[in-house]
């Protein structure tokens, strides 16, 4: 395979890899302000951090939407940044008949996609902004009280709690 058809295949890749970051910082978005508003405890808000029902970015972009905190603008490029995600996952590669000899197409395929990434971008920084604020104003250190202090640890709880639950799913 070229250089070019590797350069393509990684772009997409980097493009889905922020629709996995965005969707992961949506689903801490909902649970903190789940955590703050619903006083839930700390395992509740990690339960909900292991997705359990495996929501769609559509799903909890949905859960966030009934919050009611957001503006209009955000709640429109979440819902264009899940259409580009549908379109990205179940029609790119069926729809963009990617010829890696046409110079011209590779360049108009290759802004598509950065422009998928820069909106993904944005909307994790704002995600990651919003999380942040809410920390700072009711000065939550979860992971701190719950000795989750690096992301290993923090990885380690929630993939233990996605297979408890899968054990108590299957009656084990």
């Amino acid at each position: 395979m070229d250089e070019i058809a590797k350069e393509f295949y990684s772009q997409y890749g980097l493009a889905m890899n922020y629709v996995h970051v965005l969707e992961t910082g949506i689903l801490e978005l909902y649970a903190i302000k789940i955590y703050v508003n619903d006083n839930i405890t700390k395992k509740e808000y990690y339960e909900i951090l292991s997705n359990p029902k495996k929501m769609t970015l559509g799903q909890i972009n949905n859960k966030l939407f009934k919050l009611n905190f957001l503006s209009e603008d955000i709640k429109q490029s979440l819902i264009t940044a899940n259409k580009y995600r549908i379109f990205l996952c179940h029609r790119f590669w069926w729809e963009r008949e990617i010829e890696f000899d046409n110079h011209k197409s590779l360049v108009i395929l290759h802004q598509e996609i950065l422009m998928f990434i820069n909106h993904f971008n944005y909307l994790m920084q704002f995600i990651d902004k919003e999380i942040n604020q809410i920390r700072k104003n009711h000065n939550l250190r979860i992971e701190e009280e719950m000795g989750l202090t690096n992301f290993r640890e923090r990885e380690r709880y929630i993939k233990n709690l996605i297979i408890n639950k899968k054990n108590e799913t299957n009656g084990n």
